[in-house]
């Protein structure tokens, strides 16, 4: 229960982020946010697209995650009329999932200000690690109950014999994505 409703880092052995805080984040504070950052990881079906919204506060070194949309064999209009009622603006940049340029270009074409993430070695590696690094990554799980669910469970990859490796899964992230596609001009910055 602490775990997972009350997004306490209870020591389970195999997650990923322990730094994880469950809680309302209040219209107060949004308004008060000034480091807002967006970010798509692309999907149809099974996998999603999912488009988030985050700010980063740097002198407390944490990360508030607020907004979400996840959208199943959804057109790339549909996913865009969707993010726009979310409250992405477009004059926003919207950091894309680089794997499909064809989806950025019809973004562009709808007025999104939307730019592929760059991808390099070990980029995942790296921004998940940075991610870690973060004092605190503060969910609103009522917004965000995908993205609360995803960054609860997401655990190192297992050896047939059930010993944690420090692999990170590719599945069961696409909120994950997002977020580090979210936040790739600050962790690639302080990676250089």
């Amino acid at each position: 229960y602490r775990h997972e409703y009350l997004g306490e880092s209870i020591g389970v052995s195999g997650l990923v982020f322990e730094n994880v805080k469950l809680r309302e984040i209040s219209d107060e504070e949004i308004k008060e946010f000034d480091n807002v950052l967006h970010g798509l990881d692309f999907g149809y079906y099974p996998d999603p697209a999912h488009y988030a919204r985050c700010h980063y506060d740097a002198a407390r070194l944490t990360l508030y995650i607020y907004t979400e949309v996840r959208l199943w064999k959804a057109s790339n209009r549909r996913l865009f009329d969707a993010m726009v009622e979310a409250g992405l603006n477009l004059s926003d940049t919207l950091m894309c999932d680089s794997a499909e340029p064809k989806s950025i270009a019809d973004l562009r074409e709808y007025g999104a200000s939307a730019r592929a993430a760059e991808k390099g070695p070990d980029s995942v590696h790296y921004s998940i690690q940075w991610l870690q690094s973060l004092k605190e990554i503060v969910i609103d799980n009522v917004r965000c109950p995908h993205t609360a669910e995803e960054f609860l469970n997401y655990e190192y990859e297992q050896t047939k014999d059930g010993e944690y490796i420090s692999e990170f899964p590719d599945r069961d992230n696409h909120a994950i994505s997002a977020i580090r596609y979210a936040t790739s001009l600050i962790w690639r910055r302080r990676g250089q």
